[in-house]
């Protein structure tokens, strides 16, 4: 190919304009673009943040240098070795002034390598720079970055850096967004403007938007708005609230009957993008060799440089999905140089990508159907195993991602959501495990009911009964009550005295003492916790708590001197209450070690100031577990005729034809 027809598949942008909430956001994000020094020292957030120009542009002052070498602008030259036809690559950018530009390379132990080293002088500046680059050889791991070191007495202007493919791409696709919402209105608004004002809307058809909620889009302040800068590309679509798989559904559906683009990209309503992302995602999906599911990352909104997970696989034995072997969970990308993240350059292949951000070839979806009506939990994970199995492959590349608000502080494993994280991992071991009962799908089942029970939420137990009930009743029956069980949950759940929320000063704030040997010596085994559950408890236990516990960590006090004594925590609000104690469980996976030596305790919600009674109930613990039991007993004994069952109507409860059913209402 000639210079001329040199096709741009990665950008290097800056935080600049609407990226993210506002600019103390842009401040906080900047270590995903790049880094800045001067001599041996890194420069502060907001001095690098105060370099950016505009989108495109940069200026490093005199004596500093500025580095792409990051998540967001270093280019993943590892998966585009090994998914694309792109084996080699050109770099070019503009530079204005007296500098020097080093262009680097890593490989899959983050061994730096300096590919290119290229001088520019004041005779010479403003100068066009270009470094072409191979990447054949690096499919296993490594990124390309570049520095630029402002060498003269002036500042340098860095601006256009562009990564260039020297080969046409294998497709010349474009995409549809489809964005499913509740509620949440003022969120897609923000997202309108965002795609209007800073994303490439000529590789965007269509916008639609499946509004399921009371709180119209189209009623939002500024809709109207954003409509007339949008136009015909903006298309909501009203229907009744059948959850997310029935919303993306939609989504995928209205796509494909327009047939004016070649991807579906399924966007999540409370998040920000990182506009750019599209443009990448797009590239890298029309270089692939086949058609590719390409996912994005998740970044925390609270925490902009805060990754959920760099890619994510699908456990068959436990019937679970969990981060790819070596990476870790919400790491933060400027805790350390990018060097030194060696997980990083390592390449990571995916199962599947979360919904909040994945492109989705519409020849996928014409050829394995639409979401399973999971109604929420798993459907994003099914159809990437789905797709998986039909040779459709996702990949999850670095640098193409948007921010979401956090996981970390929700409690949706115990609260109205368990019915459907145990119901849909049913099904999913139903239609995907090749293990006699599952592998170790019972254990793993059982185990959740026995952890909810000794945290004293005796109402997500109820909510197992439901879920395995209902498995029981079969595919089509799951299919049939995707309107109408939700009520149904919160009925069942707003019933139990565990989930009554209230004042936090209306709650008790006496406090048993504790030893600190008690923490130590707190259940080791699942069996052993039962057990402490299941033993009488204390009379005062309405009046008298153990310890306060949040989504992620437990408290209690304890003193040698005082233990078995009683004190006042005269606590007005959740942040004083917790002033002073131990903690004794960091995160949720510990909460049923302290909380099986618990009599009471109180569920604390910081933001709200409110909380939760919650008090142990042996007789409601037993009777529970045994029914529950029982029912998973039921499937376990019956497993191969169920597992037949739901893989023979599958293809019917994922076509087009049978989700009609609910679009048309």
């Amino acid at each position: 190919m000639s210079k001329s027809q040199q096709e741009t598949i990665w950008r290097v942008v800056f935080p600049s304009g609407d990226v993210g909430l506002d600019e103390s956001f842009r401040i906080a994000a900047a270590p995903i673009y790049g880094s800045g020094r001067a001599g041996g020292s890194a420069v502060t957030n907001e001095i690098l943040h105060s370099w950016v120009k505009d989108r495109t542009a940069l200026e490093v002052p005199a004596g500093h240098v500025y580095s792409t070498g990051s998540y967001y602008n270093a280019f993943p030259a590892a998966y585009w070795a090994q998914w694309t036809n792109v084996q080699n690559v050109t770099l070019r950018m503009q530079v204005s002034g007296e500098a020097v530009i080093t262009v680097h390379r890593s490989d899959s132990r983050a061994q730096d390598h300096v590919v290119s080293t290229v001088a520019v002088t004041p005779e010479s500046s403003p100068d066009t720079v270009e470094v072409a680059v191979p990447i054949s050889g690096m499919h296993e791991g490594g990124w390309l970055w570049f520095e630029v070191a402002a060498v003269g007495s002036a500042p340098v202007v860095l601006s256009d850096a562009v990564w260039l493919a020297d080969v046409p791409a294998n497709r010349n696709l474009t995409a549809s967004l489809a964005i499913t919402t509740m509620n949440k209105p003022e969120w897609c608004v923000r997202q309108f403007n965002l795609l209007a004002n800073m994303a490439d809307m000529n590789l965007i058809d269509a916008i639609y938007v499946v509004d399921q909620g009371t709180k119209l889009v189209t009623e939002q302040d500024g809709y109207t708005e954003v409509k007339a800068r949008l136009g015909d590309k903006l298309r909501v679509i009203r229907q009744g609230n059948i959850g997310g798989s029935g919303g993306f559904a939609r989504g995928m559906y209205e796509v494909e009957q327009h047939n004016e683009s070649g991807y579906a990209l399924l966007l999540d309503d409370d998040t920000v993008l990182e506009p750019e992302s599209i443009s990448r995602a797009i590239a890298f999906a029309n270089h692939c060799a086949k058609p590719t599911l390409v996912g994005g990352n998740m970044l925390f909104l609270s925490e902009p440089t805060r990754l959920c997970a760099l890619a994510e696989v699908f456990n068959r034995k436990r019937v679970f999905w969990t981060t790819a072997e070596g990476t870790p969970k919400f790491d933060d990308l400027a805790a350390r140089p990018f060097l030194e993240t060696r997980y990083l350059h390592k390449r990571t292949d995916a199962d599947y990508n979360a919904w909040w951000m994945c492109l989705i070839p519409v020849e996928t979806i014409r050829r394995i159907g639409l979401s399973y009506p999971f109604f929420i939990k798993n459907d994003d994970v099914e159809y990437g195993v789905r797709a998986q199995q039909a040779g459709y492959r996702t990949v999850t590349v670095p640098g193409v991602c948007l921010w979401h608000q956090s996981f970390v502080d929700k409690d949706d494993i115990l609260d109205w959501q368990a019915y459907f994280h145990v119901r849909n991992k049913l099904i999913m071991g139903l239609l995907y495990s090749r293990l006699p009962w599952g592998g170790d799908l019972f254990r793993e089942m059982m185990r959740a009911s026995m952890s909810a029970a000794v945290k004293m939420r005796y109402s997500a137990v109820t909510l197992h009964q439901m879920a395995v009930s209902d498995v029981l009743q079969g595919a089509e029956h799951i299919g049939s009550i995707l309107e109408t069980r939700l009520p149904e949950i919160r009925a069942a759940r707003a019933a139990e005295d565990d989930t009554h929320t209230v004042p936090f000063d209306e709650l008790p704030d006496e406090l048993l003492v504790k030893s600190r040997a008690e923490a130590e010596s707190a259940a080791s085994s699942g069996v052993k916790a039962l057990l402490n559950q299941l033993r009488p408890p204390r009379r005062n236990m309405h009046t008298v708590i153990d310890g306060y516990v949040e989504p992620q960590h437990a408290y209690w006090y304890a003193d040698d001197a005082e233990a078995g004594h009683v004190i006042s925590r005269h606590a007005p609000d959740v942040e004083h209450a917790l002033d002073g104690l131990d903690m004794v469980a960091k995160n949720a996976s510990e909460h049923w070690q302290v909380m099986a030596r618990m009599d009471s305790a109180v569920f604390v919600n910081k933001e709200a100031n409110t909380g939760i009674l919650l008090w142990r109930r042996p007789l409601t613990a037993f009777t529970r577990l045994a029914k529950v039991s029982v029912l998973y007993a039921r499937l376990a004994f019956n497993w191969r005729k169920y597992q037949s069952a739901y893989r023979k109507e599958f293809a019917t409860l994922v076509s087009p034809s049978w989700w009609e059913r609910y679009f048309r209402g």
